[in-house]
């Protein structure tokens, strides 16, 4: 029994009625229905079980209560132990504070004493700078005093710049006097000499990467008028021999180059920025704009159309590289100039994108004229051109020469060609263009694709399809293929307005040029939709005239038999008539859709109906011949 209830109370959970439950049963061996069952035996294993769980209960508060003695006891001995740090911490707190307040007093001191001795350092050494000064000047004004062998020592190099450029700063006060004019030229030539040797040994410190010499050098050469070399000499080291290598990708090259030198220029110069930008219009001009003009001159010499679409394309790739390059150099955080990059690549580009527009649309218009002429090399539509010939004779030649006049001959890959130049003509002119001019160049590629794929491809084919319709009183049953042509138009309209909805619009939203191209596009979807509608009259007049012609086979007397007789069926010119309208109502359906079936269905009905009524009013009737005709 006590091993059962300490197991209880070891586990996670201590559940009584799990408890009870297991008591009852291992006192009973589960017969607690049997006749045999003794309440007192339950009774005394729970008051043994309730027993145990009280000598648990006084042995867990004792555990608690010693327990609670022992934390706080600890509790104690840290309080204790964090009132002494307070006292500490505030001790120490008070002696830094008392230092403090007796540094400042030093400091302020020293800094009085500093003042005092720089004012009295100064003028000394002022006082000496003019003496030494004052004492080579008079050299320089003895004209029998020799000085081309002054400062030939390199080992003195600093201290003779510093002495040449006082004494030409000095002489650039006195008058242009004639007993001055010998002693200027001399400084001034020992002035340049100097330069070029301060220019000289920064070149060899650059090559021996001695950066304490070269730093030192450009704080000599700061104050001489070579300063400016200096920095272009640097430059010109770096960039010896980096682009050398004819396979080298100079777009991933340059910022390798300014991660390389950036570094240095910072340690060097006290205005780093100036020298990183002249680095980079250094890089641009003298390395970025002949590769450019290396890459793209060939085709230009032979303007062909070929060399033109890779023309194009070689511009747009190396113009998208060189945003992206100054897109990662800005990054770096080159100039405070937001403009400097590209300021930098109008001028590599701005001779190439002078012209590009031009290009560009003269090179869409020629791919235009290649797939349609393609076309119809392989059999396909005969383009009009201008031959002398009216349309109407230049049509009926062409039916002429075609085995299947009424044939569709709209070409998809066509359009789908058309379409594709057209975007990646876009692409080229979003990148390169920019502002009003983008907006008209877009203007005018829509519209070229609106002519070639609309007026010369779609408006021609609906005009030859609209000749080859027959009559309006066909003698055989006709077969109408306009109907093809309606959804070729159609589908090649969608498309041309999926493409200007999600691809063009978005580029000239809020232009001028917007509301021009809509216009444009909605003037050669008129002039289509106006086609349809008098290809659909003159396909409707010629299916309603085969009608009338099978109609017009009945005698006036056909129903007025001389026998009653009882009709059962159609007769045969009823069922050539179902026969052929419903042929043409299939051939309808699976052409046109949405309204505009229901619009030609309606009008079909109309004009139906009336031939019917026209029809009926022609014959002469009887009881018999009554219920053939509503029969029929």
């Amino acid at each position: 029994m006590e091993d059962l209830v300490l197991a209880s109370l070891d586990s996670a959970v201590f559940d009584v009625d799990n408890l009870i439950e297991n008591i009852a049963y291992k006192s009973t061996d589960g017969n607690v229905i049997n006749e045999n069952f003794d309440p007192y035996v339950l009774e005394g294993k729970f008051r043994q079980a309730m027993s145990i769980l009280q000598d648990c209960q006084v042995q867990t508060e004792q555990n608690i209560k010693h327990l609670e003695e022992a934390c706080e006891k600890e509790r104690n001995t840290w309080a204790n132990s964090v009132a002494q740090l307070e006292e500490l911490y505030q001790s120490t707190y008070t002696g830094q504070q008392e230092l403090e307040m007796r540094i400042s007093v030093i400091s302020t001191k020293v800094i009085q004493i500093g003042h005092q001795l720089e004012s009295k350092s100064n003028p000394r050494q002022q006082l000496v700078d003019a003496r030494t000064t004052a004492k080579y000047l008079e050299r320089f004004l003895d004209a029998n005093d020799d000085v081309s062998l002054m400062f030939q020592d390199a080992s003195k190099l600093e201290q003779a710049a510093h002495i040449i450029h006082q004494l030409y700063n000095v002489l650039q006060e006195l008058p242009d006097e004639a007993k001055f004019t010998d002693a200027k030229n001399k400084v001034k030539e020992r002035y340049m000499a100097i330069e070029e040797d301060l220019l000289l040994e920064f070149s060899r410190a650059q090559v021996r990467n001695d950066k304490k010499a070269m730093k030192k050098y450009i704080k000599l050469l700061s104050k001489f008028k070579g300063h400016n070399d200096c920095i272009q000499n640097f430059i010109t080291d770096c960039l010896k021999g980096y682009f050398d290598n004819p396979n080298i990708d100079i777009f991933n090259s340059i910022p390798q180059l300014f991660v390389k030198v950036s570094e240095l220029i910072n340690e060097l110069f006290d205005q780093p920025e100036k020298v990183t930008e002249r680095l980079i219009i250094t890089v641009y001009m003298e390395k970025l704009a002949p590769y450019v003009r290396d890459q793209l001159e060939p085709y230009l010499r032979d303007p062909g159309p070929e060399n033109m679409e890779k023309y194009l394309q070689t511009l747009y790739t190396l113009h998208k590289k060189a945003t992206k390059l100054s897109h990662d150099l800005q990054t770096q955080k080159i100039s405070d100039d937001p403009a400097f990059l590209h300021k930098l690549n109008q001028y590599v580009f701005k001779t190439y994108l002078k012209t590009y527009s031009e290009y560009e649309l003269s090179c869409l218009e020629e791919k235009f004229q290649v797939h349609l002429e393609r076309l119809e090399l392989s059999g396909g539509q005969r383009r009009m051109k201008p031959t002398g010939l009216s349309i109407t004779d230049i049509i009926q030649q062409r039916l002429l020469n075609t085995d299947q006049v009424d044939e569709s001959r709209f070409s998809p890959d066509l359009a789908a060609a058309l379409l594709n130049d057209c975007r990646t003509a876009m692409t080229r002119i979003t990148t390169l263009s920019e502002g009003t001019e983008a907006s008209e160049n877009i203007l005018q590629c829509f519209r070229r694709l609106l002519n070639a794929l609309g007026s010369q491809h779609i408006d021609t084919e609906l005009q030859y399809s609209l000749q080859a319709i027959p009559g309006p009183e066909p003698k055989q049953e006709p077969d109408i293929r306009f109907f093809q042509a309606i959804l070729q138009t159609n589908n090649s309209i969608q498309l041309i307005e999926r493409y200007f909805v999600m691809d063009i619009a978005p580029l000239l939203l809020g232009t001028q040029q917007q509301t021009v191209l809509l216009q444009s596009k909605e003037k050669v979807f008129g002039q289509l939709e106006e086609l349809i509608n008098v290809g659909v009259d003159k396909s409707l007049s010629c299916i309603i005239g085969y009608a009338r012609n099978i109609l017009n086979e009945q005698k006036r007397s056909d129903f007025k038999p001389e026998s009653d007789l009882s009709i059962y069926e159609c007769s045969p010119i009823c069922k050539r008539v179902v026969r052929s309208i419903d042929t043409q109502i299939v051939r309808l359906e699976q052409n046109v859709d949405g309204k505009n079936l229901i619009g030609i269905l309606n009008e079909f009905g109309l004009r139906f109906h009336r031939l019917i009524i026209d029809h009926v009013f022609k014959f002469e009737y009887n009881i018999s011949g009554g219920l053939m005709m509503l029969q029929d």
